[in-house]
């Protein structure tokens, strides 16, 4: 390689490595609250928040400015202003917040404002809020028509909620409503409901067979996505008019599904039934079926299922699907393959520059001797004067 183009590689890696710190240090060094403002008519948006284990309950009502104190710049609310929508994804992956209190000049929440907020607890909204409001810190539109957030870590009687029932009158199931409500286990939904809107229930690892009501028109894209408690059979009514692609994406233990209507009356998007690289796909769905062949078919399995463990056998923990442990795995990683990427890594990068690069001047001594002593052979061989034996000798006398 041309020390140009070394000079040029040494450059772009050197880029690339600034690039990525920067990116990382802008990540931490974001302000704890983003905002922005309509130039027309002074409408606040909140659209970013960078939370910290100081703060576990988020007002949205003012804007927070920073304000100099005797004890130093700290966040206070301007009270002269208020906020009047809350952008998607401005709340998300926080570990702190377990309230959020949305005031009564908060008119708009997009879909996804609050993603996966893994110690939320509850949502509570002002009562003179026209467009939203709480039912026991669950967030729903005023109309009670569509149920906008339910927060992770919910608790009811003070313990995590593991069966909800929604109230009769709700219609929809917004966007990442239940995203990753991992403790919840059962879900009642009532007649009235007509649309589980994308991503509605995905991974909620422990969730179990859900009953659609027969209202029920739209199932969106991975409403049930890892969603691996359900087991055996589901059954689809035959009111669904359409479910969107990945909708029970990864449910390895789905085996069959049942829907009440024909084939011809249902809009199916790609990959609509479970299929991943650890599970067979689901069988074909049985069309023009009912409930209660969903309920044979699972009873049928349910009586099929291997005997519990004898007294006496451990049962086996911290496994993955392949059977190994965990900590094992972890230790290979730590062990095996990051030394290994290293290694290879400063190899390829030592053959790349060879004597310019990484390279002691003992080492480059020794290099230049020996590219010395095979040029000092190859012009004696061209010469004629080149001897093996000569060689041979020197070797063993050496």
């Amino acid at each position: 390689m041309s020390t140009k183009r070394k000079i040029l590689f040494s450059a772009l890696l050197i880029i690339a490595i600034v690039t990525s710190m920067v990116i990382s240090l802008g990540v931490l060094v974001r302000p704890t609250y983003e905002y922005g403002e309509d130039r027309k008519n002074g409408a606040i948006t909140f659209s970013g928040y960078n939370g910290n284990a100081n703060i576990t309950d988020l007002a949205i009502e003012h804007p927070m400015v920073k304000v100099k104190t005797a004890d130093g710049t700290v966040w206070q609310p301007d009270e002269s202003r208020f906020i009047s929508a809350v952008k998607r994804y401005t709340v998300q992956n926080d570990e702190y917040l377990e309230t959020i209190t949305v005031g009564p000049h908060v008119t708009e929440i997009a879909e996804c404002a609050f993603v996966y907020c893994k110690n939320l607890k509850a949502i509570y909204v002002d009562q003179n809020n026209p467009n939203y409001t709480d039912v026991d810190g669950v967030l729903y539109t005023k109309d009670m028509k569509t149920l906008v957030l339910f927060p992770v870590a919910h608790e009811t009687n003070g313990a995590r909620t593991v069966s909800y029932t929604v109230p009769a009158g709700v219609e929809r199931l917004a966007r990442n409503s239940f995203y990753k409500c991992d403790a919840l286990e059962e879900i009642i939904l009532p007649d009235t409901l007509r649309e589980l809107g994308n991503m509605a229930f995905f991974k909620c690892g422990a969730l179990r067979l859900v009953d659609l009501p027969e209202s029920v028109e739209t199932l969106g894209s991975d409403v049930f996505s890892y969603c691996t408690s359900m087991k055996y059979a589901f059954f689809i009514p035959g009111g669904v008019q359409s479910i969107d692609h990945h909708c029970f994406y990864k449910c390895d233990n789905l085996e069959q599904f049942f829907v009440g209507c024909g084939e011809d009356e249902i809009s199916l998007g790609g990959r609509w039934m479970p299929k991943s690289e650890n599970s067979i796909k689901a069988k074909d769905a049985v069309f023009n079926a009912t409930l209660a062949d969903r309920d044979a078919y699972n009873a049928e399995r349910l009586a099929e299922e291997a005997p519990p463990a004898q007294d006496g056998e451990a049962p086996q923990e911290n496994q993955t699907a392949l059977g190994m442990n965990k900590t094992a795995v972890t230790i290979l990683i730590v062990c095996i393959f990051v030394p290994s990427v290293v290694i290879v890594g400063l190899e390829v990068i030592r053959n790349l520059f060879k004597e310019d690069f990484m390279m002691t001047k003992k080492s480059r001594e020794r290099l230049k001797r020996q590219k010395a002593e095979k040029e000092a052979i190859h012009r004696a061989y061209v010469n004629g004067e080149y001897d093996e034996n000569d060689e041979k000798e020197d070797a063993d006398n050496g």
